[in-house]
């Protein structure tokens, strides 16, 4: 009876909104859409019993995309897509961002579909080897598998016969990322001078939002953006400040700086450092 009354919601449904890759950024990102009075359709490879508005696919298996050819889809109708590797591993990068970007290429590319797609990439683009300020308009130089998938993939979108926009994000974090380096044995792992680059999962989703929504009204979005905030710092003064040393992060001037020359077109951050986030509920 379930499964009967999920296939005629979404076969009925002229879905305005269609999240390949609902999973928890996903899902805070639906919730957000959902309360613009939006239809918005989660897919995801493990099922939401509870949800009828969640469609389980492998977007790995080509059969997956011939059913999402015959889901309905408004006329402004935009396609958001975040991947997740099950292991950091080359063949599990390039199944999930190699593979599925060919497929979406192709799948959004069909005769009538001229449908926006958004592409969640990563600032792991870049090489490790390429330093100072590094925007947009840097051009990527990959010197690791991680970095060379994320750029095919990236490169299949650009193909794409419609609107695009690919985000990357630097590293996603929240208070419980920031409390984790409290931990002699993480932070042991991390180079106390290496530049931290990050960005906090609300302000991502609050940037993908704007950007499902500017695409939903057709207006005219950047091709690409970087997704991080105003407070590349490296970790030797994070650890200090959760130490409680009583002075403000200091921006990074050498090193590894991600940055965007596009933010003031997005909503003001939330968390434009992470001084905030510990004090913060």
């Amino acid at each position: 009876m379930y499964r009967s009354s999920v296939r005629v919601i979404v076969l009925s449904n002229p879905w305005d909104i269609v999240i390949l890759g609902c999973g928890q950024l996903g899902g805070n990102l639906k919730t957000e859409l959902e309360a613009e009075k939006l239809q918005v359709l989660g897919v995801r490879r493990t099922p939401m019993l509870d949800d009828p508005t969640c469609l389980r696919l492998d977007l790995d298996a080509p059969y997956s995309w011939d059913r999402l050819c015959r889901i309905p889809l408004s006329q402004q109708a935009v396609i958001v897509t975040i991947m997740t590797p099950d292991t950091r591993t080359e063949l599990a990068y390039r199944e999930r961002y190699v593979g599925v970007s060919a497929k979406l290429r192709h799948w959004a590319s069909l005769r009538g579909r001229k449908h926006p797609v958004i592409w969640v990439s990563s600032t792991a683009v870049f090489g490790q080897h390429q330093t100072g300020i590094l925007d947009e308009s840097v051009p990527v130089s990959p010197d690791h598998w991680r970095g060379q998938m994320l750029w095919e993939a990236e490169q299949n979108i650009a193909q794409i016969k419609a609107p695009t926009t690919v985000i990357r994000f630097a590293g996603l974090y929240d208070a419980k990322s920031v409390m984790r380096l409290r931990d002699p044995l993480f932070r042991a792992q991390l180079d106390p001078e290496a530049v931290s680059n990050r960005m906090h999962r609300q302000d991502a989703v609050s940037w993908l939002r704007e950007l499902a929504l500017c695409h939903y009204r057709g207006e005219q979005m950047p091709a690409l953006i970087h997704g991080v905030d105003q407070g590349s710092a490296t970790y030797q003064q994070i650890f200090d400040l959760l130490d409680g040393a009583n002075m403000p992060l200091r921006p990074a001037t050498e090193g590894r700086i991600l940055a965007t020359q596009l933010g003031d077109r997005m909503p003001r951050l939330r968390y434009p450092t992470c001084e905030a986030v510990p004090s913060r509920p």
